[in-house]
């Protein structure tokens, strides 16, 4: 049976509970626009433990993927404090990052790609193909691995995008919205080996994602955005149910309240 909790960001109780895996204190974001001055985020405030899958949803403009850029390590946030696992900005631990646009080199084959983030970090030359050539095994494409992007599908760029974001066992995974430009088999299928790496690397998932089906399917949970300057509207825990949660479960009661309660936060048209 499916229950789901509201309100607030869980609390941490007791004194065996492990620190948050991610600490986002009263995180504001601002930047300058022709002669003005516009204001992204303000007093963002979250505590994600390590392990949790988390969407993000709202709207265009909301400031999600500002919000995910400033994880990331590649925005400065103009107010307010990001810990993860214990570490400040910038110095925060490694992390993968998979965006909608796969940014692979085109003159890289599929292993040399997934190897990058390995040789980057001075892993040598065995060692990181190797490491690469089983990721690239383990997302369907061991086949594919002297092909270069352009000799690729959508789909199987975007499962050697994975694969290189996996390939440094990070232990935080960004995603801006990298299933959006799929079609629904290829998705569906992405989303199984997703959740399936995640679990087997104990990972902690940040997805940035408009599509609230979605959302559903794949998270422990989902925190809502008000448009600029983005705000926290509601913060809802699933629990009780496995992921990702297919079309039928999604139509159970609880899941189905929690949809339509969602989108009467963001507005009809999300």
């Amino acid at each position: 049976m499916t229950t789901l909790a509201t309100g607030s960001p869980p609390r941490v109780d007791g004194a065996d509970t492990p620190d948050p895996a991610i600490s986002v204190r009263d995180v504001g974001h601002a930047f300058a626009a022709d002669t003005a001055v516009v204001e992204a985020l303000r007093g963002i405030s979250l505590e994600i433990p390590a392990g949790q899958f988390v969407s993000l949803v709202g709207k265009s403009g909301c400031g999600k993927s500002t919000l995910l850029n400033i994880l990331a390590g590649l925005l400065t946030p103009t107010g307010g404090e990001i810990t993860v696992h214990g570490s400040g900005l910038p110095g925060l631990p490694n992390r993968g990052y998979i965006t909608q646009d796969t940014r692979l080199l085109p003159w890289r084959t599929a292993l040399q790609n997934v190897a990058l983030p390995l040789e980057l970090h001075g892993v040598g030359k065995k060692e990181r193909l190797d490491r690469a050539r089983r990721l690239l095994e383990r997302v369907g494409l061991g086949d594919a691995a002297h092909q270069r992007p352009d000799q690729l599908s959508g789909g199987m760029r975007q499962r050697v995008a994975i694969a290189q974001a996996l390939v440094y066992e990070p232990a935080v995974l960004l995603m801006d919205e990298p299933f959006g430009a799929l079609d629904v088999w290829t998705r569906e299928s992405l989303h199984d080996l997703l959740l399936d790496v995640q679990a087997e690397l104990g990972t902690t998932a940040i997805l940035v994602t408009h599509d609230v089906g979605e959302a559903v399917s794949l998270s422990d949970r989902i925190v809502t955005l008000a448009p600029r300057p983005g705000r926290i509207l509601g913060d809802y825990t699933i629990s009780g149910s496995g992921r990702p949660r297919r079309h039928d479960a999604l139509r159970d009661d609880v899941l189905a309240d929690l949809q339509d309660r969602i989108r009467r936060d963001l507005g009809a048209d999300v």
